[in-house]
This record gives structure tokens, sequence and C-alpha cells, in this order.
């Protein structure tokens, strides 16, 4: 348990709450404020707002459980923050030179200084967004200005030289006249082939392991290839191989697994420093992904190697024998749709490859892994959509039956039908995407349905018992709304039963269908 709350911490950014944070009480105090305005300057200057604002803070709660670099949402929190203060500095400015700070006191003042922070965060939050594109992009180019770098050193080091050893061989056995041609033949084809593998190599690193064919590879005479390819190189270590899975199992990836694997064993033996070098090799599996793990007895990895698998951070290392392989093996893992992570304890290292599984009908299966936290922006916006839908399915029934939507406009100061419905939609959204991160982490040991359906049910009734049942009543005692503690009515129940439900169904199918 302690391990799965550590792999949340690692996956999500709480950077995003800020601006959630910030969306919400802006809008919170602008709605207050609209209410005593006409209905025309309420529509102007309470609902829009309320859209804006609404819409800021859910972006927030995307930013926390979106697939998202931690960088990018530092970039947008802070040019929200940014533009949210910029206007709240210019409104000023302009109050003290038109010497009205004194109508800043009326409630119609307020509310475009409320309206215009909502507008300032909203823009520098857009802008952000921009700028953590281009900073992305950015540094993508960079990456792959390394990888350039990356490949000139490889082509230098090592083509160049086997092309020297090549052609020592042929001289010498043009000068020997046929005497032992057998070993200088030998030596040429060794050569040759691992020039040719060097050149299939460079083709993934110059393209950032894009647009590659896949298929569906048998795992275990891929792993076993691997280890016995490093065994006859290296025979002085102790391998220990264990791959108690089907035997047909398959995952998703090309004729270059086997390399991959041998790359991380022959790693793990050569720059073992132990007396015995000794690597442990397994094949585990799960419903939905294949797990290759590679242990060693060593020192463990340098901090640099850890943030290539981790991260892809290239840079320009001074050692020759750094970068490449680690950097070749994450291209490819991630071209096959899965993950790398590596794990450096007193005893050792651990480095992981996190496969998709195909499934026997052929089928490419939905990884769970929790190695995999953010969700996609497909899963965002299936997410949003379905909230929404299933925040309809909820309000209907809990408006006919108490009443009771117009009240949840309370919470933001106006007991309105349309604020309610609006304010409604919005707590469904954010609930939703907290629901579609619960089932992205959900452990794999559950069955499909189980994590769908049973999450649901468990997150719904969280809801009902702690959002609605005691969050809810004394918020509205604190704006001056009297309501019962705790407010655990068997109508709020079946709204809250329905929501789940509808909620699971539709992003169950949505995720099969759409954004698998």
């Amino acid at each position: 348990m302690f391990e799965y709350i550590r792999s949340l911490g690692r996956g999500f950014s709480p950077t995003g709450l800020v601006v959630a944070v910030l969306g919400f009480f802006l809008t919170r105090f602008t709605v207050t404020l609209a209410v005593r305005d006409s209905p025309v300057a309420f529509v102007f200057g309470g609902v829009l707002p309320l859209i804006l604002g609404l819409g800021l803070s859910a972006f927030g709660v995307a930013l926390v459980v979106g697939e998202f670099e931690r960088g990018f949402v530092r970039t947008v929190t802070l040019w929200c923050l940014a533009g949210t203060g910029a206007m709240f500095v210019l409104v000023l400015v302009t109050l003290v030179g038109n010497g009205s700070m004194g109508p800043l006191s009326a409630g119609g003042s307020r509310t475009y200084l409320s309206n215009f922070l909502i507008g300032g965060g909203v823009g520098g939050a857009l802008t952000g967004v921009y700028a953590g594109r281009s900073n992305r992009q950015q540094h993508e180019l960079e990456q792959q200005a390394a990888r350039l770098d990356l490949v000139n050193r490889i082509l230098r080091d090592r083509v160049l030289n086997a092309l020297t050893v090549i052609r020592g061989r042929v001289e010498l056995a043009e000068s020997r006249d046929g005497v032992g041609t057998a070993d200088v033949l030998s030596v040429i084809d060794d050569r040759s082939a691992g020039v040719q593998q060097v050149v299939e190599n460079m083709k993934h690193i110059t393209h950032g392991g894009a647009d590659l064919s896949l298929d569906a590879v048998p795992v275990v005479p891929c792993v076993k290839s691997g280890v016995d390819a490093v065994r006859e190189t290296h025979p002085s270590a102790d391998y220990d191989l264990q791959a108690d899975v089907p035997a047909d199992l398959r995952v998703r990836a090309n004729t270059m697994l086997d390399n991959l694997v041998a790359h991380l064993v022959e790693n793990a033996v050569v720059y073992n420093d132990s007396d015995s070098p000794r690597v442990e090799v397994a094949v585990t599996d799960t419903t939905d992904t294949v797990t290759i793990s590679v242990s060693d007895n060593g020192r463990g990895l340098p901090e640099r190697q850890l943030d290539l698998l981790d991260r892809g951070e290239i840079g320009s290392y001074e050692d020759r024998s750094t970068g490449f392989g680690l950097d070749l093996v994450r291209l490819l893992v991630r071209s096959y749709g899965g993950r790398t992570a590596a794990t450096v304890t007193d005893g050792g290292t651990t480095i992981t490859l996190t496969l998709p599984r195909v499934s026997a009908d052929g089928g490419v299966a939905t990884s769970q892994s929790n190695d995999v936290l953010g969700l996609s922006p497909r899963r965002l916006s299936l997410a949003v959509g379905t909230s929404l839908v299933a925040a309809v399915v909820m309000g209907v029934p809990m408006q006919f039956l108490s009443g009771s939507v117009p009240v949840i406009g309370a919470l933001y100061g106006v007991q309105n039908a349309l604020v309610g419905w609006l304010t409604h939609g919005f707590h469904s959204v954010v609930f939703g995407l907290v629901y579609a991160a619960l089932v992205q982490t959900a452990p794999d040991q559950l069955s499909d349905g189980l994590r769908y359906y049973g999450v649901a049910l468990g997150w719904s009734l969280a809801l009902w018992l702690v959002a609605a049942g005691l969050i809810m009543p004394i918020w509205l005692s604190l704006v001056g709304i009297e309501a019962n503690l705790p407010n655990l009515s068997a109508v709020s129940l079946l709204a809250h039963l329905l929501w789940g439900a509808s909620l699971a169904a539709l992003y169950r199918y949505g995720c099969r269908v759409w954004s698998p």
C-alpha cells in the first residue's frame, strides 16, 4: 500500500491544484457579488465568469490527473498566477489613477474586479499552455540534437573501429594466401553483423523510436534468447531466469525485443563490481501487461542513467559508454506502448520493462499498469464528457424528487436553478476526473468489471457520505442556509448511485471503443 501511495505521488502533478483552487475562489466571490445586479447584468457579470472560472478550476484538476509533464504543469500554473496578479495590479493602478478607489467597496466594482481577475487567470493559463508547449518543443529539439551527436559518436567509435578490424583481417588473409582463412572470415562476419546492428539501431535513435512495425511477439523465447546470448559471451556470471508464465504469452513489440533484454543483461554483468556477478531475469504477467525485470547485485546505476530511463534526458556525456544503450531501450519500449522503470537499492539495480499484453485473439490489451498513472488527453476528454452526462442522469431524479439542484448554487452564494445546474455539472466533472484517475491507478489484479464498477460504487458512496452528507451541510450553514448534519437522505443516495453507475458504464464503453 505504501508503494502504491508513493506511485501516485510520482505519477500526478499536485501543482495543478493551485490553478483549481484559484479558479474556485474567484468564481465563488464573483457569483456572490453578481447576484445583486439586474438579470441581464447577472448573465454577463455572473454566469459567464462562472463558466470561465469553473472551467479554469476543472482545468486545474485535469492538470493534476492528466498525462502532463510536471514542468508543463508548473509553467501553466506560474502563468495563471502571473495573469491573475498582473490583472489585479492593472485594475488597481487604473483605479488609483482615476482617483476612484472609494467605489471599489461597492458590489458592482468588486464584481468587475473579480471578473477581470478571472479573465487574467484564464488568459494566463492559456498563455502558459502555449509557453509549456513551446518549452517542450525546444526540449525535444535539444534532445534530438543530443541524439544526433550520440549517433555521430557511436558511428565513429564502433563502426569505424569495426571497419578497421575488418580491413586488417582482410589484409592478413591476403598475406597468408588462404592459411587461417576460416578464422579471419569468422571475425569479419562477426564484425560485419555488429556494424549492421549498429546501423539498425541508429534508425531508432535518430527517429526517437517512432514509426516502427510492431507485431505480436512471443515474450519468453525473446527473453531466453537475450539471456543465452550474454551467457555465451560472459560465462563467468551467475544467471537465473524465472518465467512462470503461459508458453504462448505475447507482447506488442518487434524483433528488437531480444536485443533489448540482452543489452540490459549484459550491462548487469559488465558494469557489476561484485566478486560474483549475479543476474536475475523474471517475466511476470497480469491481465493487461507483461513485465520483464532484470536485477543485478552490483553498485547501481548512476543518477543520470536513472534520469535517462525515467525521462529520456540525454546529456552531452563525456563517458562514451553512457547513454546509447539505455536511450535505445527507453525509445523502443515507449514505441511498443510500454514503460521503463529502475529501482536502485543497497542490493543492486532492477530495471523493469512493462509491455502491453496481446490477447489470444490478437488484440492489444489496455495497459493499466501502476507505472502508467496520468490520464491521456483522450481519456481526459472522455472523462469530462461522460461526467457531464452522468450529471444529468443524477440531477433529473434529484430535482424531480427533492428539488435540491438549485441548492447546489447556494454553495456559491446564489440559490438559482441555472447556477445550480452549472455548478452541479462542474462538481460532476471534477469528481469524474478523480474517478478516471482512480480507475487508471487501480491494481492490475482487479477484473475489468470490478475496476470500473467497483471503483465507481466506492467513490459514489464516499461522495454521498462525505461530500453530500458532511461538507455540503456545513458549507450551507456557513452561507446562512439551514441544513441537517449529517444530510444522508435516501434520495441523495439513489442520485449518487445513479451517477456512479452511469459514469462507469459510459467511461468503460468509451475506453474500449474510443480511448484504448
